[in-house]
């Protein structure tokens, strides 16, 4: 079974970690036919390849702004060239744009949010990925001789980065850009620039808040004890849309999905969707004014008070450790 992982000029090394990860994980017992190909400008040393994995790279690298059209294009010539059986994607914003159109243009099939695989007695690969907001996983069996599938981050975390490129080799993939047009939409990034801490994405500490912090001016608290935490600053659908801070904080279902050590939902009812985006968090502890918030359900710690009570003083209690 040949499994091709496409990297994205937007996907990060810990992204193409878990792309490896999840290739072995897929890739049959004692039998990985595993491949990547690199579409940006990244280091083929940081720690991105799976063992005995052949790593390809473009002639030119993109880099700048980004097209989703010529990435398709590069793409699709990939998959004949290659002629995967399985070809993977990061489930961000750029692989959920690249995927389905691919699907159609390979008459693949497509499989959005996998979070696991399980393999049969007669050794076909099924497809994991939550449904109902994550209330429940659903399986998935393929029988197209391709089947694109995107993944969802941090279902393939490991904890141990490991550095493969001396069982790997690096090879130069003869396919050229295609030309570009000023009608094509570009993208730079989709990190925002300017953050303070680390990246939502791979904090070990994100501090959240949500409707119960009342207003926008409640997140100048959590940013201090985030702050002290070392930490970063999320948050739920609801503080976005109030515009309360920006939609790149955004953790859940349509937002960014985190598995940090240390999960603190404040003033945060814990809807499906919130919840399905930081279930996989080590320890979770959560604050809020109404005890039967359903985020209480998911906690390890919850404590039923007002965050303007409790932060400030968690603030105080952290700084005397520390001093």
């Amino acid at each position: 079974m040949k499994i091709l992982a496409i990297a994205t000029p937007l996907d990060h090394s810990g992204r193409i970690d878990e792309l490896m990860h999840a290739a072995c994980a897929a890739a049959p017992e004692g039998a990985a036919d595993i491949h990547l190909l690199l579409t940006g400008e990244h280091a083929a040393n940081d720690g991105m390849c799976a063992a005995g994995a052949r790593v390809y790279r473009l002639p030119n690298p993109m880099s700048g702004a980004i097209s989703p059209d010529a990435l398709l294009d590069i793409a699709q010539r990939a998959c004949e060239i290659l002629d995967p059986a399985l070809l993977l994607l990061s489930a961000d914003t750029l692989g959920l744009q690249l995927a389905p159109r691919l699907a159609v243009r390979t008459q693949a099939a497509y499989v959005s949010g996998c979070c696991g695989f399980e393999r049969t007695a007669s050794g076909r690969l099924d497809f994991v990925r939550p449904i109902y907001g994550g209330r429940a996983l659903e399986v998935l069996e393929s029988t197209a001789a391709l089947t694109i599938a995107t993944i969802k981050p941090k279902s393939f975390a490991d904890s141990a980065r490991r550095d493969y490129t001396a069982n790997s080799t690096v090879e130069t993939l003869a396919i050229a850009w295609p030309s570009p047009s000023s009608a094509i939409t570009r993208m730079a990034s989709d990190t925002p620039h300017g953050r303070e801490g680390p990246d939502l994405e791979n904090a070990r500490v994100i501090v959240s808040g949500g409707r119960g912090l009342g207003n926008a001016g409640g997140y100048a608290e959590l940013r201090r004890l985030a702050h002290v935490l070392d930490g970063a600053v999320g948050a739920s659908r609801a503080a976005v849309d109030a515009g309360w801070i920006a939609a790149s904080s955004q953790v859940g279902q349509t937002g960014t999905s985190v598995a940090p050590e240390l999960y603190i939902a404040v003033g945060i009812s814990g809807a499906v969707q919130h919840i399905a985006g930081m279930s996989a968090s080590r320890n979770i502890i959560a604050i809020n004014t109404d005890e039967e918030a359903p985020i209480f359900g998911f906690a390890n710690v919850g404590v039923v008070a007002d965050y303007r009570v409790i932060i400030p003083a968690l603030i105080s209690e952290l700084a005397k450790k520390t001093a």
